[in-house]
């Protein structure tokens, strides 16, 4: 990451976006798995898919779990990014919509959940966020929004 070297942060530093963990400990957080709280959720017929978010962000991912005919609307601020996020995109320069196409942005897994179904999700997961809604397609297959009406994604940070 450029940001390192241009600010010249060593992966023992402690920022206080950060705190307690140094810049090293929080770049090598490992990634959650989610075998144990979805296979509830696929067991109760809840899920219509998921997408692990990983390189590639929003839009290489989660597109691959609808129909081409649909459309992701994420509402931005539905849930916590997380500090490392922040501090990337801070003092990296690197614009919004940049962080979502190269990061999950703390969101490891999403999944498309009937309206009917959100609250029987969040109620066995109650970690999960509503994040936004599938809508039919005009052009893009994902796109950030601010607030909205019902919704059919949930999601939970890792």
């Amino acid at each position: 990451m450029f940001f390192l070297k241009k600010h010249s942060f060593k992966t023992t530093d402690k920022l206080p976006e950060l705190a307690p963990k140094t810049l090293g400990e929080e770049l090598l957080t490992p990634t959650k798995i989610y075998v144990k709280e979805l296979l509830p959720l696929l067991k109760a017929g809840l899920v219509h898919g998921a997408a692990h978010i990983t390189g590639g962000g929003f839009l290489e991912n989660l597109p691959r779990m609808f129909s081409s005919a649909l459309a992701a609307e994420i509402q931005l601020n539905s849930w916590p990014v997380l500090p490392i996020f922040k501090l990337i995109q801070k003092y990296g320069e690197i614009p919004p919509e940049e962080m979502y196409e190269i990061f999950n942005m703390g969101l490891g897994m999403i999944l498309a959940v009937s309206p009917e179904h959100v609250e029987k999700v969040q109620e066995l997961l109650p970690e999960a966020f509503e994040i936004g809604r599938l809508v039919p397609r005009k052009r893009k297959p994902l796109f950030l929004r601010k607030p909205y009406e019902d919704s059919c994604f949930c999601i939970w940070q890792w």
